[in-house]
Formats: structure tokens, C-alpha cells, sequence
């Protein structure tokens, strides 16, 4: 089978599974990103009135870290890698920050043994730490029910240091991400003194052990701050065991 013949069959292959399933946010495109397919919760997802062949589907905004570049340089490496690339996205979209995984694949002929074509997939991040998720597993915390955060009268500042604090972050480190995110300083001191005066007192919780406890036990693992950061993309590595 030829190169065209092929990469056309799993379209008309895909666009069948769409008509009976349309669960999948899948984006097909040629080696050069050029897209070939889309589905109806991909269009949805990215707001595509009207699916043009040919587009270059990166994401919407150049803001923060990551820019639509990346995802061109992603393809480039799928295609000339011939290994699949997963990432953690966050993007700036319809004016809402949006947490995704991404998974592209190259499709490869098996009778002409190139590459054809990448296949996109993306889905909702759902849990914020294996580890985290492993303790609720073990019933060591309880999911959280009827919680109202908003009683915690949380200010910007303090919602992004508790996200890092869950991400098992030390308080210099905190800072550094910080002062990155935000093109200034902010000191070590800073953020102990938000911790020391403000988020330990609204918690009642006065040592790491005590806060990380009664965050996890609110629900906090499962909350990201919007504003943290606009866009940003983390490369993820295979997790073995052993």
C-alpha cells in the first residue's frame, strides 16, 4: 500500500470511530503538522468553527514559557526520531487556563516502513500526584466532600504557594520558581514568612507534616491556581519500575 493510500485508510478509519464514539480530542496531520484530521471534541476543544485541511494547529496563545515553536520542534523530533513524544500542557484558551496531556505518534507505513503522518491525542490531566493518589488508594486520606475553599479566603499568592508546597517543594525552591515565573525577585524569606504568618494560622496546621496533611485532606492536590503561570509545556519521561 502506498504512503497516500495508507495515511488516508486511517483517516476514513478515524472519521468512522468519531461518527459511533465522539469521546476523543485527535488531531491527524501530515509530517510537517499539517493537519489531515480532526475530530468533533477537537474542534470543540480548540474553538474550530470550521475545519480547514492544511492548518497548523499549535496552540493559541505566546504567552508564557512555552510557545506554538514547540510544538512545530515536537513534531520535527517524532518524525525524525520515529518514537512517540508525551508532555503536560498548560494553555491559555478562550480566556481559561487549561490543563492537557498530549501524546503524538508517528504513523508509519509497515510496507514502505515511513513516515506518513503524526497522530495527536490529548485529554484532561486528572490527578496532580501519583503519590498523592496512592495515599487515597490506601485510604491513609480521605477524598474531600462539601468543602468550601472559598471560607479560606486564599489570596493569589497564597493559592500558588500551597501548589508548590504539595509538589514537595522546600521554600528556597518555591522562590526560585517564582522569581522566574514573574521576571523579579522574590526572597526565601518572603515565602516563609507567607507560610509562617498567613497559611499555617488560616490552617491551624504549624509544622510541614501538619499542613501537608490538612491540605490533603481538603482536597488541595486536586487544585490548580489559574494564573500560576498562562502556558507552559513539561516533557515527560517513561516511569519504570524497579
Amino acid at each position: 500500500m502506498q504512503d497516500l493510500e495508507y495515511i488516508n485508510e486511517i483517516i476514513s478509519s478515524f472519521k468512522e470511530l468519531d461518527e459511533l464514539t465522539p469521546c476523543f480530542r485527535v488531531l491527524i496531520t501530515d509530517t510537517n503538522g499539517g493537519a489531515l484530521f480532526v475530530t468533533k471534541l477537537f474542534q470543540e476543544f480548540r474553538g474550530i468553527n470550521e475545519f480547514v485541511r492544511g492548518s497548523i494547529y499549535t496552540q493559541q496563545e505566546n504567552t508564557g514559557k512555552y510557545h506554538a515553536e514547540d510544538t512545530l520542534k515536537e513534531w520535527k523530533q517524532v518524525v525524525e526520531t520515529r518514537t512517540p513524544h508525551h508532555a503536560i500542557n498548560a494553555n491559555l484558551l478562550n480566556k481559561i487556563t487549561q490543563f492537557y496531556m498530549t501524546s503524538k505518534y508517528p504513523i508509519i507505513n509497515p510496507e514502505t516502513n515511513n513516515v506518513v503522518g503524526i497522530f495527536n491525542i490529548s485529554h484532561e490531566v486528572l490527578y496532580s500526584s501519583i503519590q498523592h493518589q496512592l495515599m487515597r488508594a490506601l485510604e491513609v486520606y480521605k477524598i474531600a466532600k462539601n468543602v468550601n475553599i472559598e471560607a479560606y479566603q486564599l489570596t493569589k499568592r497564597e493559592k500558588q504557594l500551597i501548589f508548590l508546597f504539595l509538589s514537595r517543594m522546600s521554600s528556597k525552591e518555591i522562590s526560585i520558581v517564582l522569581s522566574k515565573i514573574e521576571g523579579r525577585e522574590i526572597s526565601k524569606n518572603t515565602i516563609d514568612n507567607i507560610f509562617s504568618n498567613q497559611i499555617r494560622v488560616k490552617f491551624n496546621a504549624f509544622s510541614r507534616e501538619a499542613l501537608t496533611e490538612k491540605l490533603l485532606k481538603l482536597g488541595f492536590d486536586h487544585l490548580i491556581p489559574s494564573d500560576l503561570i498562562n502556558s507552559f509545556k513539561i516533557p515527560l519521561l517513561d516511569i519504570i519500575t524497579y
